[in-house]
């Protein structure tokens, strides 16, 4: 039996959350024959494309994006194409406005065009656009209760044509940690809503608590934020206790390092880095926002207020001086994503979705 064709268009296929969700996902689909095209393989630094086995991978070459990606679909047949991040929207969205041949869908992974700074113009413009995009589509999905409710009343998107689609990870069989360091993690691009600045600020509140411990911070400095985190490092006298670290390309091996993951970031699309150390036996005190609070566990209060550094310094202080206790986190956390959030209930979901869409 010849299995459906759906192409995935994506801007890049460089390692980030978005992308690495992708990968994973194309893994476990087991009724559709799945390609991709991007506009640029992202061969400089980390890049998903190492991982997409059995995925045939197109891009642009010569042409422009728009006549390459006319003529792939063209030559390919492909009864859906399922677009992710704007980009790549727009581009599927223009085609999809001149040929009815294929069905469009769109994956919105992030509030796009809220970001503080950003000009009232530019964000006019590409909502205008977007919003466009999004209703001339077959159907949206969202990736969390988060961006749904955002998409309907931000974006004035019609309830029916959003379908909410958890992201997921690959649940491995662990072995849990026997042993604590008081090392504590963080890692996310350096940027300025993601919270760097609360976790230097609970740093040094956890210093004056007396906890003999390590911070280590990873990420990609994607705009030069990262001079400033080193300069509020500096003014509070943390050297001895922060450790900044480049982004890495396999994040188990950052997390085999940490006892704690402590993520206070100021918005998510989803926060999957999250999700990864939950899924790596780390325990997890995070921002109490959503999507956050949709997957993390909080029978122990580990969702909390990224405002009050001094009371989260003393929640991260109790659970690092007592093994049973982080241990309890850990174990009630990882059985709440094994049940609800495993990267194959994502896909059967996706091929579900795709189905519907076929037969109606």
């Amino acid at each position: 039996m010849n299995k459906s064709k759906i192409l995935f268009v994506l801007p890049t296929l460089k390692q980030d959350g978005a992308e690495v969700q992708i990968s994973n996902l194309l893994s476990c689909f087991e009724n559709f024959k799945v390609d991709i095209f991007t506009f640029d393989l992202f061969k400089e630094g980390s890049s998903i494309i190492g991982d997409l086995e059995d995925v045939k991978v197109y891009t642009k070459n010569r042409n422009t994006n728009l006549r390459a990606l006319k003529k792939i679909i063209e030559s390919n047949e492909y009864e859906i194409i399922h677009s992710h991040l704007p980009r790549a929207d727009f581009y599927v969205g223009i085609l999809r406005f001149i040929s009815k041949k294929f069905k469009h869908i769109i994956t919105v992974h992030a509030q796009y065009g809220d970001r503080a700074g950003e000009s009232k113009l530019k964000y006019f413009i590409f909502n205008l656009f977007w919003r466009f995009i999004l209703n001339n589509s077959d159907g949206v999905i969202a990736i969390s209760n988060k961006i749904h409710n955002w998409l309907l009343s931000e974006r004035g998107i019609h309830k029916n044509k959003i379908t909410t689609i958890h992201y997921g990870v690959q649940i491995k069989e662990r072995n849990n940690k026997t042993e604590f360091k008081n090392v504590i993690g963080t890692a996310a691009r350096f940027l300025p809503w993601k919270g760097w600045d609360k976790v230097i600020e609970t740093a040094a509140k956890l210093r004056d608590l007396n906890l003999d411990f390590k911070l280590l911070l990873a990420g990609s400095d994607d705009e030069n934020y990262k001079q400033k985190l080193e300069n509020l490092v500096d003014v509070n006298n943390l050297n001895d206790y922060i450790i900044f670290e480049n982004h890495y390309e396999n994040i188990e091996i950052f997390f085999e390092k940490i006892d704690l993951f402590l993520f206070l970031t100021e918005s998510e699309g989803f926060g999957l880095v999250v999700l990864e150390a939950i899924e790596n036996n780390i325990p997890v005190v995070c921002s109490n926002i959503e999507p956050l609070s949709e997957f993390v566990e909080n029978s122990y209060k580990t969702l909390v207020n990224r405002e009050n550094t001094e009371e989260i310094a003393n929640f991260v202080y109790k659970i690092l001086i007592d093994d049973d206790l982080i241990k309890q986190i850990q174990l009630k956390q990882k059985n709440k994503i094994k049940k609800e959030f495993p990267i194959t209930l994502s896909a059967e979901k996706h091929e579900k979705y795709y189905i519907n869409l076929l037969n109606n």
